[in-house]
């Protein structure tokens, strides 16, 4: 059986990227296509679990531009050839395109003759290049979200995961860590707490040997979408900051109280103010403030929903109060914000 290329598609548009897909046999010409990308986010992401081969992508995207992905992508390191493809004959951009080594750059609409000349381009410089392989880094392991069971070969003491949605979580050079995929996220187990995080990733609780999929995942998702790390332990104490902080995220919705917060754990309030302030670093007030503000932020730029159901999801009770503390944090009403950051 011959060789085939691993080839990703990156095209903004469903249709576009159909069409893409079908205008010629791709297996034919010696490709077969491995991932499919509506945004330069995700097809780094891609990029890093699937090493393709060669990438043709489109220029125009809503996140980032095709010759940003393809930067990206270059300083993973990644080798691979790309074509880039606009609906704009763009002199600057193809000369760009060309200093990146790209192998073409078509104009749309597209034609089969076009593509198939590009195709066989591809091929002849894959051909004659030497394809070096990340062979040193585990293959990504595939978790279900649902039902998360990470297998025994991934076993470590006091584990932690790094979940991301928006990065490729997988281009940092992070010893022993063992790249996940879990759902639409990028995850890398790792068996030590980090100095720092990567932007936009979230940090599970520790759990001895990744036993608990099921927390791992809940709680990494808590440090990501509330954009918190969890505080680590001081001192012969019944209880942690981080349990608060996990449960101050799970009642994020509602109007949370330090009376309700006394109640759930069976101490008093002045306790849990002392503990709190002293391994976080924050007021309970201030952390509920700025994991909502955050939350917010995600929504508006990541969801569709509207700006009441933001609100909403946020512990924001007063839609109004909402909107002024927004501008009030980040200097721009929430619908203005939305407009200017909309990654989808």
């Amino acid at each position: 059986m011959k060789q085939l290329y691993k080839l990703m598609l990156v095209d903004d548009e469903p249709w576009a990227l159909s069409g893409m897909e079908e205008i010629i046999d791709w297996e034919a010409a010696g490709f077969t296509i491995v991932a499919r990308c509506s945004c330069g986010q995700e097809a780094i992401l891609q990029a890093r679990l699937c090493q393709p081969d060669a990438i043709v992508t489109d220029i125009r995207m809503p996140d980032m531009s095709g010759i940003q992905m393809i930067h990206a992508i270059r300083e993973i390191p990644l080798p691979v050839e790309c074509v880039v493809v606009s609906a704009y004959s763009d002199f600057e951009v193809a000369r760009e395109a060309i200093r990146l080594s790209a192998v073409y750059y078509l104009v749309k609409p597209l034609s089969a003759a076009d593509v198939h000349e590009v195709a066989l381009l591809l091929k002849e410089k894959l051909d004659r290049s030497v394809r070096p392989r990340h062979t040193d880094r585990p293959a990504p392991l595939r978790i279900d979200w649902e039902h998360p069971i990470f297998p025994k070969k991934a076993k470590r003491v006091n584990g932690r995961l790094l979940l991301s949605d928006r990065m490729a979580l997988h281009a940092y050079n992070i010893p022993k860590a063992q790249p996940v995929q879990i759902g639409s996220f990028a995850g890398l187990l790792v068996n030590t707490r980090l100095p720092e995080l990567p932007p936009d990733t979230g940090e599970s609780l520790p759990s001895p040997g990744f036993g608990d999929g099921e927390m791992l995942i809940h709680s990494a998702y808590a440090s990501l979408d509330g954009g918190f790390r969890f505080a680590s332990a001081t001192g012969d104490t019944p209880l942690a900051a981080a349990d608060i902080q996990l449960y101050l995220w799970e009642h994020l919705e509602e109007e949370v109280t330090l009376k309700m917060l006394a109640g759930a754990f069976y101490l008093t309030e002045t306790y849990i103010c002392d503990l709190f302030k002293k391994q976080v670093g924050e007021t309970v007030l201030e952390f509920l403030r700025r994991i909502r503000l955050h939350r917010a932020i995600r929504l508006l730029t990541g969801s569709r929903l509207t700006l009441r159901e933001v609100a909403s999801k946020c512990g924001y009770s007063d839609y109004s109060y909402f909107g002024r503390h927004f501008k009030a944090e980040t200097g721009l009403p929430p619908e203005l914000y939305r407009k200017q950051n909309r990654i989808s």
